[in-house]
């Protein structure tokens, strides 16, 4: 069971259903070597993912120092030593991963008025992702590409109207196998993608 508390988002169905698609279809057949976690929070994404792969090696990132304290609390509780990096998106991280997953903030700035007094205790840097809700995205799928292997995979968990926009920045960006799944209650809300192939040369 997972400790959560004011710092960090409190963990929903929708990501802990990402999980076991992760876990139960996408690498079904072997688990990726290298996993990252880019905006871990509590460390829910990254922690059950080292609790089902214990010979991967992975790597929990986040900007805020509150949230991966208690990530690190969750690791102890669990019997886990991942890596913690402090992080504003890729900034320092180094090296590649065959698999890459992100849960970021999404939520548009004009829906704070908007949501339930529950959402609202969450931190608001874990929330909201600027004016369209896709301002951290589009840069993490700008700075992705130098840190996936050549067959490395993206995840990501995204807000319940964005699956499709995100789907087409990824194709714009030369990603490939882009595919969505839908939440549990029929939403497309993941979208998985692999490393962009480089350009065919000019013959």
């Amino acid at each position: 069971v997972f400790v959560s508390d004011h710092r960090a988002l409190i963990p929903r169905p929708e990501t802990e259903h990402l999980v076991g698609i992760v876990t139960g279809k996408l690498f079904r057949d072997a688990a990726p070597e290298r996993v990252l976690d880019m905006g871990a929070g509590g460390g829910c994404i990254g922690l059950s993912l080292a609790k089902a792969w214990p010979r991967s090696e992975i790597t929990l990132a986040d900007i805020s120092e509150d949230a991966l304290e208690l990530a690190r609390l969750n690791a102890g509780r669990l019997g886990l030593q991942p890596r913690f990096i402090r992080t504003n998106l890729f900034d320092r991280i180094t090296g590649t991963y065959d698999f890459v997953i992100a849960n970021l903030p999404y939520i548009p700035l004009a829906e704070r008025t908007s949501l339930a007094r529950e959402v609202l205790r969450d931190p608001p840097a874990a929330l909201f992702g600027g004016a369209t809700g896709l301002d951290i995205v589009e840069r993490f799928i700008a700075d992705c590409p130098a840190h996936l292997s050549e067959e490395g995979t993206i995840a990501m968990e995204l807000h319940h109207d964005q699956a499709g926009r995100v789907s087409e920045r990824l194709q714009d960006s030369g990603f490939t196998d882009i595919r969505t799944e839908c939440d549990l209650a029929g939403i497309e809300r993941f979208v998985f993608a692999g490393t962009p192939r480089p350009p065919n040369p000019e013959p």
